[in-house]
């Protein structure tokens, strides 16, 4: 089973760093991948066979720039209906983040914390998730995790793993008027297959025209 191999990778990985520092994975894929659920069910099965919680997912949501911030763009109207595509988020504070997380201290890691996205808000929450000394290894996921472009290369550059969750544009579009639906980002099927087609698969499209190599790819 994927999840088995995946998380006895990361096991075994970590193991080799003991305590010198955190290990790190860094998870992509186009919208609609499943890139969420491969994380969380990677940490569960991590969790499980060290029968404690020494893993901890962090998506990337929360570096989406706010609905304010949005607003101050010099197109404020396409910043909104683009919101998901590279330059909708904070790349310079999501790759700082990402290096101070590498750089901790070897022996008892320091607490931080990371933000994370309120879908009832529609705006990222300062300071969501902590991160505790005990959580020694970090599942990140999103969709700029492994680019080969700056400023991001330099947070591909700092993780220990990192995949690739490959799916079909059929198989995202689908599951993408789903999320839209059920998020009310979209009053109909119709407009929330159009939103996927016209800013979640393009974006696809250029994530998969620059992530990083070498990179494992998961079917």
């Amino acid at each position: 089973m994927q999840v088995d191999r995946l998380a006895d990778a990361v096991l075994h990985g970590a193991d080799q760093l003991r305590e010198h520092r955190r290990f790190l994975v860094g998870i992509s894929g186009i919208p609609g991948a499943g890139k969420s659920t491969l994380a969380h069910d990677v940490a569960r099965r991590i969790n499980e066979r060290r029968g404690a919680e020494v893993c901890l997912c962090v998506g990337m949501d929360g570096w989406h720039y706010s609905r304010r911030q949005l607003d101050a763009m010099p197109d404020p109207a396409h910043a909104h209906a683009r919101r998901g595509a590279a330059f909708t988020f904070d790349a310079e504070a999501f790759v700082a983040w990402v290096e101070r997380l590498r750089a901790a201290a070897p022996g008892a890691f320091p607490r931080c914390t990371a933000p994370t996205f309120s879908h009832a808000e529609k705006d990222p929450v300062p300071d969501g998730l902590a991160i505790e000394p005990w959580h020694t290894i970090v599942l990140v996921e999103g969709l700029y995790c492994n680019l080969d472009v700056a400023p991001w290369d330099r947070a591909a550059a700092c993780w220990d793993l990192r995949w690739f969750v490959q799916v079909t544009d059929a198989e995202a579009r689908a599951r993408l008027t789903r999320r839209h639906l059920e998020a009310g980002l979209a009053p109909t099927a119709e407009a929330a297959q159009h939103r996927a087609d016209t800013n979640d698969l393009p974006n696809g499209a250029w994530i998969l025209a620059h992530t990083i190599e070498p990179i494992e790819r998961l079917g």
